[in-house]
């Protein structure tokens, strides 16, 4: 636990990989908690869902931290083995579950913050990007996009949020190089608002969760409201489906088969250096 009072209450949600800690009425904090390498599969997509429906329907919530149990893992990326698991259509708007989610953690009364140790990458880095701010630990955050390595492209919102934060340029090298980044670089190219020390990092947040959350609402929404405005209200559900119904469409053909079946016989989705070092290895993954 971060913050110096003791939290209202901590509760694992039901059925999915959440731990909710509730550090006042205003501010609370949502762990995410699927080890071994925290893949974004089926039941966090739920879990997720579910989340935003306990968000919207409360009164008295300004601010959420979303953070990781594993140091070394936020969000590994996408569990393309249990992909299929996925609802087709489950979302206010007729989109898929995590498009629905993504929209709607962008887009929520609240304000939300990202904390990142560790990897995120993919549809980690998806989850992010949705997120008001997101700030990372120098020594222990690692970025990337690996989709384009596997034959795909990001379909969950990354190729939406970045061009806007980042630049068409550096989107495109992120994306199509499908490397690792650090948090330094991450911060220069706006994939992340700050990179502090991993000592400094949760003082920071906590103390501006703490100072947002005592604020008035209405005038956290207004400004919110304002700026998405100003920005052209951010990404497009459906532009972000498109992207996602492209993906799939990209992991059925038989070459991104292989380029899969390739890493799993070295260890990707399990705790493995394939996947501590995964830019790494998508680099020489067409060379194999």
């Amino acid at each position: 636990m971060n913050t110096t009072n003791e939290p209202l209450s901590v509760e694992r949600m039901p059925g999915a990989p959440l731990i909710i800690t509730k550090h006042s009425a205003s501010f609370w904090r949502v762990t995410l908690d699927n080890p071994p390498i925290n893949l974004m599969g089926p039941d966090m997509v739920a879990g997720l869902q579910r989340l935003m429906d306990i968000i919207e329907a409360d009164t008295q919530l300004k601010v959420i931290v979303f953070d990781s149990v594993n140091k070394d893992y936020f969000v590994s990326h996408f569990d393309v083995v249990r992909g299929g698991e996925l609802p087709q259509v489950s979302g206010k708007l007729g989109v898929t579950q995590w498009v629905d989610v993504s929209n709607r953690i962008h887009n929520a009364g609240v304000i939300s913050i990202a904390v990142i140790r560790g990897r995120v990458r993919g549809i980690g880095s998806e989850m992010i990007l949705a997120c008001d701010m997101r700030f990372a630990s120098k020594e222990n955050a690692v970025f990337g996009h690996l989709e384009v390595g596997m034959g795909l492209l990001p379909g969950g919102g990354a190729a939406e949020y970045l061009p806007a934060l980042s630049g068409y340029a550096r989107a495109m090298e992120i994306a199509v190089g499908a490397d690792d980044f650090s948090a330094e670089i991450a911060e220069k190219y706006g994939w992340i608002n700050r990179a502090f020390s991993d000592a400094e990092l949760d003082a920071y947040v906590d103390n501006l969760a703490t100072r947002i959350s005592g604020f008035e609402l209405p005038a956290l929404q207004a400004t919110k409201q304002t700026m998405l405005k100003r920005i052209g209200g951010g990404p497009n559900p459906f532009e972000i489906q498109e992207s996602s119904n492209k993906f799939f469409e990209l992991y059925q053909r038989p070459e991104a088969q292989a380029l899969l079946a390739k890493l799993m016989e070295i260890g990707f989705q399990t705790e493995s250096d394939t996947e501590s070092r995964l830019g790494h290895y998508l680099g020489t993954l067409a060379t194999k």
